[in-house]
């Protein structure tokens, strides 16, 4: 999973050395040619894989989750394309839940502000795919309050894109999987609260919601409802947004305090 792990407590990079499972090179490599191809030769920098099959820890079935940086950013036809492309690669093997592709223009990344943010992504959570590999731009990170910050910055704009794609959702697939993403996004960020004092970064739900409880066990009936929509249970539309709206309210408002505290 990771290179040798450096000295002094910095995080390892992943290891990229090693082959990735069979049943997701050609999902892969279908999606470093089709995204390639669609985006052109000017607006293509650099693509990343992240999540169990960049840790060569996906089972039968796992989301392809990919980074794509972009010398400017897309604009609505281009975005059109790209998702013609996911649907494609999503569609090509059953061995793909989903097929994830984030979008990203390099002056976001490169921006020193944003170090935490995609200094740590691509040098920890992810693996280069195509292109010139920017991970190589940055040295290794230690867990920190910034990075968890950084890493969690977006929670609030994504929270209310998804409620309101719930709230229009006229399909249980459509409303399942923004219920899903909010779910996984709220335990990301729950366990954001205490990386700093655990010392270590859990990329998979169950041990990040585990050392977020060791911190906070009075939230563990909140826990238990989110991995009820990670499991796509149907839920009412009302009992999803409440919970969003109530535990999303409070993690924000203990970012801030921690905040406050650490500075």
């Amino acid at each position: 999973m990771y290179k040798n792990k450096p000295r002094g407590g910095l995080l390892p990079e992943l290891d990229n050395e090693r082959p990735f499972q069979p049943d997701y090179v050609e999902p892969i490599a279908a999606s470093v040619r089709q995204i390639q191809s669609a985006m052109g030769g000017e607006l293509f920098h650099s693509l990343y894989l992240s999540g169990d099959v960049a840790r060569r820890e996906a089972g039968e079935t796992a989301d392809l989750t990919l980074l794509l940086v972009c010398t400017r950013a897309l604009n609505v036809q281009e975005y059109a394309a790209l998702n013609t492309v996911r649907w494609r690669i999503e569609q090509s093997s059953d061995a793909l839940k989903r097929v994830l592709i984030d979008v990203v223009p390099l002056k976001e990344v490169t921006n020193l502000a944003n170090i935490f943010r995609w200094g740590f992504f691509l040098k920890h959570c992810s693996v280069n795919l195509a292109g010139e590999n920017l991970s190589k731009s940055f040295g290794h990170f230690e867990v920190s309050w910034e990075v968890s910050k950084a890493m969690n910055d977006d929670l609030a704009p994504r929270l209310k894109d998804l409620r309101q794609k719930i709230a229009v959702a006229t399909k249980w697939g459509t409303q399942l999987d923004a219920a899903q993403e909010a779910a996984e996004r709220l335990i990301r960020a729950s366990f954001g609260l205490v990386a700093h004092k655990e010392q270590n970064w859990q990329f998979e739900l169950k041990p990040a919601s585990e050392a977020f409880l060791q911190h906070y066990p009075d939230k563990s009936l909140e826990i238990e409802r989110l991995f009820y929509l990670i499991e796509r249970k149907p839920v009412k539309k009302r009992a999803v947004v409440a919970l969003m709206d109530s535990f999303g309210a409070w993690v924000e408002a203990e970012y801030a305090k921690i905040d406050r505290k650490i500075g």
